[in-house]
């Protein structure tokens, strides 16, 4: 069967063609489905055939249940309308069960990965789909026995699960929206969502994360000075708690001149750049013990020295 897509309105109309021709398609009893099956069993094509026009109603049905998880419903009939060829192929009388029951297997195993594979972005294991589709289910229940929306609590206690379990149920909620989507899809002239939040001098999460990572090994890397050293480069690049100062203004603090300032700095960039060397393949926990350990070294080497008076 040719796969409708309902993308655009034009689609509808297929899709209202097609489901006017299924209500005149002749139905069969359970009998009738039996001895059909029969020949369909040996190998009669045109006894599948008949099978599958005449249970095309059934796929529609079902497909209905599963409106709403993300597939239009034309993919949904689609899919079912497969799992309906392969079930008339498959299918034997001798077992004793009906076709309708057979078959009613076959696509709803056959939406529900359709839906996995094809509704989400990120996709999560067929069970967990299955279990969150229940969740769905038992809240709009819930709900209207209520009257009211239910709470996870009401939730979590009818499905018998934890408030952990419970949590990571919701978890699979979660869908990717694209940026370009409305941030109100109710007003036509509602802003893109990327729009809403775009700032030019915001900084992006992944700039953010690989400043930060930066910042963390370069702190480490200060682990191996003395105090002088950690001192002297701290207050010279700005990175100490009293700001940043001068070769000469650091070297009049100290009360010794600019060019021995200035020659602590330039050893103490030396056993950096070793130091960088051993940052190659430093687990992340190490490093952040490091840095936290400079921070710590720093604070006491500011409350030992009074700030610099302004200029």
């Amino acid at each position: 069967m040719k796969r409708v897509t309902v993308a655009q309105k034009g689609d509808w109309s297929a899709l209202d063609a097609y489901l006017r021709e299924v209500q005149q398609l002749p139905t069969m009893t359970d009998e009738e489905a039996i001895a059909v099956g029969a020949k369909a069993c040996s190998g009669d094509v045109d006894a599948q055939e008949q099978l599958v026009k005449s249970h095309l109603r059934l796929v529609v049905r079902i497909g209905h249940h599963y409106a709403g998880f993300g597939l239009p419903l034309a993919d949904l009939i689609a899919e079912g309308n497969l799992a309906l060829i392969r079930a008339a192929e498959l299918y034997n009388p001798k077992f004793g069960t009906k076709f309708t029951t057979y078959a009613s297997v076959w696509v709803k195993q056959r939406i529900h990965r359709a839906i996995t594979k094809q509704a989400r972005v990120v996709r999560i294991p067929v069970w967990r789909s299955q279990r969150l589709r229940k969740l769905t289910r038992l809240n709009d229940q819930l709900s209207a026995e209520l009257g009211r929306v239910a709470t996870e609590d009401e939730l979590a206690d009818r499905l018998g699960l934890t408030a952990e379990q419970m949590a990571e149920l919701q978890g699979d909620r979660l869908e990717v929206v694209s940026l370009d989507a409305p941030a109100n899809p109710g007003d036509p002239e509602s802003r893109q969502i990327g729009e809403t939040f775009q700032d030019e001098n915001a900084e992006m999460p992944g700039q953010r994360l690989g400043r930060e990572e930066l910042v963390d090994e370069i702190m480490a890397c200060l682990h191996d000075l003395n105090d002088r050293e950690l001192e002297i480069l701290s207050l010279k690049h700005g990175f100490h708690p009293h700001g940043q100062l001068s070769f000469r203004e650091l070297g009049r603090r100290l009360g010794v001149s600019h060019e021995w300032v200035r020659r602590i700095a330039e050893l103490a960039v030396v056993k950096i750049r070793r130091a960088v060397d051993g940052q190659k393949g430093m687990p992340v926990a190490k490093r952040k013990r490091l840095r936290d350990k400079v921070l710590a070294r720093l604070k006491k080497l500011a409350a030992r020295t009074p700030a610099p008076s302004p200029a």
